[in-house]
């Protein structure tokens, strides 16, 4: 009797997602954003054993330190650049916002990369206001394009951003965000988030997330990130992880569908 396969199902296109072959491969990064304002917790990130990348805010007093110390310990350096945020109104050092114009923000912006050393992209921190305001972010985009060795993570502080976008415009290597690891510092959100982002990666073959250097998510990625590995996953820095999404949405897009099984026709 013939012997049919047991249903493995990837549909790319549509929202029915059930998983990747078990033999594909899959990637992840994880970026460690607010780092700069206190050194000890900046270098336990930088010392954890894998390869996340560290966002480092401009003007801070650890954030030379810091990023000299991650080249260092061979992980990718980003700046973590402040933008206006609807509901915070305490800015932060070098914060982008509306009532700049485009002179002071251009100067603002470059003011903000040249203090943070070995930087290979940018990703924004708070935001929610400037991130959906176009001009702003064609101003943005369009210094970050003059540079040419730049890549931009819109960091989805709010689902109206249209910095993804603008960045394809300008044709500058990007990614958004598809978890915050750590939107509080309970280990049970810390457990429930981390869980999803595997799911995700083991879904679409790749996802971003980020965390930040509170103790509790600390502690959980020294004794947790060893997972990924179990789940096949390997850890790239952001730069590599454009790349490589890139590369799987071309193949998806070439591959519209691909099940094997009996049950396909019912799909």
């Amino acid at each position: 009797m013939l012997r049919l396969p047991l249903l493995s199902i990837v549909v790319f296109s549509t929202s029915i997602i059930l998983s990747l072959p078990a033999n594909a491969e899959k990637f992840a990064s994880i970026i460690i954003d607010d780092v700069g304002n206190h050194f000890q917790y900046g270098q336990d990130v930088i010392n954890l054993p894998a390869a996340l990348t560290i966002a480092i805010l401009p003007q801070t007093t650890y954030a030379k330190n810091l990023a000299r110390l991650a080249a260092k310990n061979n992980k990718e350096v980003m700046l973590h650049l402040p933008m206006q945020s609807v509901v915070h109104h305490k800015q932060s050092p070098g914060t982008l916002d509306l009532h700049m114009t485009k002179n002071e923000f251009r100067k603002q912006l470059l003011v903000s990369l040249n203090s943070v050393p070995y930087v290979r992209g940018v990703n924004n921190h708070m935001g929610s206001l400037l991130t959906r305001h176009p001009g702003h972010m064609n101003w943005l985009m369009d210094e970050l394009s003059k540079r040419g060795d730049l890549y931009f993570i819109d960091s989805k502080t709010t689902s109206k951003s249209i910095a993804a976008k603008i960045a394809v415009e300008y044709d500058i290597p990007h990614l958004s965000r598809d978890f915050f690891l750590d939107p509080d510092d309970k280990k049970t959100t810390i457990r429930q988030q981390f869980n999803l982002f595997i799911k995700k990666v083991n879904q679409r073959g790749y996802a971003l997330a980020i965390a930040h250097p509170y103790p509790s998510t600390i502690k959980f990625l020294q004794e947790n990130l060893s997972e990924l590995n179990q789940h096949g996953i390997t850890l790239l820095p952001v730069s590599e992880l454009i790349g490589t999404a890139t590369r799987l949405t071309n193949h998806r897009e070439n591959h519209h569908v691909a099940c094997t099984g009996p049950s396909c026709s019912r799909l």
